[in-house]
């Protein structure tokens, strides 16, 4: 799919992994989100894939950052993001909402693969975030075992589902779309191309009655 992009948040490569399980399944490619990879790259793009590291309380962040630096250019794209956790999948829905608040999209789905956690082998910091996240949350740290790689390829080929579907496909401008009317959505901004305002809005969900011609 080459209108669909990967990117991956890691520390200690398993993200990457599962990155890369994604992309093969898609046969599209994946970067590291710390990749300049800005607005101008996105044009062409219709399906962006998130994949970040789930480390407690300060997850995230470089996924958060190119959310915010993109946000204008995703309102009418698909996001998919794909948590690889230390915990359970109770604490990931958490981290999802803060970053589908950051950069409202068109369609927003969120997926969580078990990781790995061996506690012997982190940083000083990284223990002492633990501790702190452990002692707030009363949450037990504990070593998680191998990366769920069949959860992964499980994930990849649920995500592959999703953008063939109806619902992710997003219609391209042609020659026999100029001229139609374009209405936009006075909640969202949402701008849709046709003879008439669409039933909803596919980015936040008002009725028809919302649209106004533009």
């Amino acid at each position: 799919m080459t209108n669909t992009i990967v990117t991956y948040e890691t520390f200690h490569g398993s993200a990457k992994k599962v990155a890369e399980i994604i992309s093969k399944k898609l046969d599209c490619k994946y970067i590291n989100v710390d990749t300049p990879f800005e607005a101008e790259d996105l044009k062409e793009i219709d399906n962006i894939i998130l994949v970040f590291n789930f480390r407690g309380p300060y997850t995230a962040q470089l996924t958060k950052l190119y959310m915010s630096r993109v946000k204008e250019q995703l309102k009418n794209k698909n996001v998919i993001l794909v948590g690889e956790g230390l915990f359970s999948e109770k604490e990931f829905p958490i981290v999802a909402e803060e970053i589908s608040k950051l950069a409202p999209s068109r369609t927003f789905t969120k997926f969580f693969v078990n990781g790995q956690l061996r506690v012997a082998t982190l940083f000083p910091e990284e223990k002492a975030l633990l501790k702190k996240f452990s002692e707030l949350t009363g949450m037990e740290i504990k070593d998680m075992g191998e990366l769920d790689t069949n959860k992964a390829e499980l994930v990849a080929t649920e995500i592959l589902a999703l953008l063939e579907s109806n619902e992710y496909k997003i219609e391209k401008t042609t020659e026999s779309s100029i001229g139609k009317t374009e209405w936009v959505c006075t909640v969202c901004g949402y701008v849709h191309t046709g003879e008439n305002p669409p039933e909803k809005c596919p980015l936040c969900g008002v009725p028809k009655e919302k649209f106004v011609k533009k």
